[in-house]
């Protein structure tokens, strides 16, 4: 029997399905409730080499259910399943080692590793709650151009693909900054904050996707003023994203005081690295004469520039403006 369900991230705790049987003359029980004493019952089959309770067990440190979390362990009991020939195990180590090759935890630091992990999960499941996150950050690497040729678009594509009502960060969300209205405190989306904060203390696209987390309530309560101060301290060091997210806050007042002005500053320094988001804001700012005098000029200029590098919205805004025009 396969295993896969068990990788999928859903379900309850370290069992995925309500009144799971337990092998042999174990008693009922409903793990889900009992995670703790679940742990201690799935180590003795285990050790007995029971691939499905290895499996669970790596799901309990992986998640953190009955266990503190603890990715290394993780991996250990996930390995004893593969060494059995579970597929589903090796594709949650391809997970888990993507994580750590992004941030260098314990191993080089190396983008390319983590796109070839990424993608081998993608490959190698269907439908998991592993696969939708490992499509939403392969989209990351492409759309950065981070261990991969970058294509903004592919990237795009790629995460709007790993979205799901078990995960719903769509590009809308983490790069148009159109934040939700909605959290969401699904395992998926607690298991990718929990991921991104494990990486944020090396590399910056985990500290800003912390952020992006927290300002939309994903995996967690919104802490907008936090976001904030994590956007304005990335875009400090010039990353393009973070930059037209601090002027999103500034506009919308998220976390800050509105002040458009300031949020025209920020969306400029974000278009101007090419950020076809930041871009297209820096259109609407000049048509509407938002934190800069009103210019219809610019404005089709600067949706121009979004719309040529294939940007939907700004594509909208040209097509607006030329049916007014009209």
């Amino acid at each position: 029997m396969g295993t896969s369900h068990l990788l999928s991230g859903e379900g309850y705790g370290c069992w995925p399905f309500p009144g799971a049987v337990l092998p042999g003359p174990m008693p009922l029980l409903r793990l889900w409730n009992f995670h703790t004493k679940a742990v201690q019952l799935y180590h003795g089959i285990a050790n007995q080499g029971f691939a499905p309770a290895q499996i669970a067990l790596g799901r309990c440190h992986e998640d953190g259910y009955g266990v503190d979390q603890d990715y290394d362990k993780a991996v250990g009991w996930y390995a004893e399943a593969a060494a059995q020939g579970d597929e589903g195990a090796r594709t949650a180590i391809a997970f888990l080692r993507a994580w750590f090759a992004l941030a260098g935890w314990g191993v080089p630091q190396s983008d390319v590793d983590a796109v070839s992990l990424w993608q081998q999960v993608r490959d190698r499941s269907a439908g998991t709650t592993h696969r939708s996150i490992a499509l939403h950050m392969l989209g990351w690497m492409h759309y950065l151009g981070r261990g991969t040729k970058k294509d903004w678009r592919k990237g795009a594509r790629l995460m709007q693909e790993g979205t799901s009502d078990e995960f719903p960060l769509d590009p809308d969300v983490v790069l148009a900054a159109k934040r939700s209205s909605f959290g969401s405190d699904t395992l998926a989306a607690r298991k990718f904050l929990k991921l991104c904060e494990y990486g944020s203390e090396r590399d910056w696209l985990c500290k800003h996707l912390v952020a992006v987390c927290m300002i939309n309530g994903f995996g967690r309560s919104r802490n907008e003023a936090t976001a904030f101060g994590i956007f304005e301290e990335l875009a400090n060091q010039g990353h393009s994203d973070s930059q037209f997210w601090t002027g999103k806050c500034y506009f919308d007042g998220l976390g800050v005081s509105v002040d458009k002005a300031k949020a025209f500053e920020w969306s400029s320094k974000a278009a101007g690295q090419g950020n076809s988001y930041g871009q297209r804001w820096i259109g609407y700012c000049y048509e509407w004469g938002a934190g800069v005098s009103h210019n219809r000029t610019k404005a089709i200029e600067w949706y121009r520039r979004s719309a040529d590098q294939s940007n939907r919205d700004g594509q909208d805004c040209i097509r607006i403006c030329n049916y007014q025009d009209f």
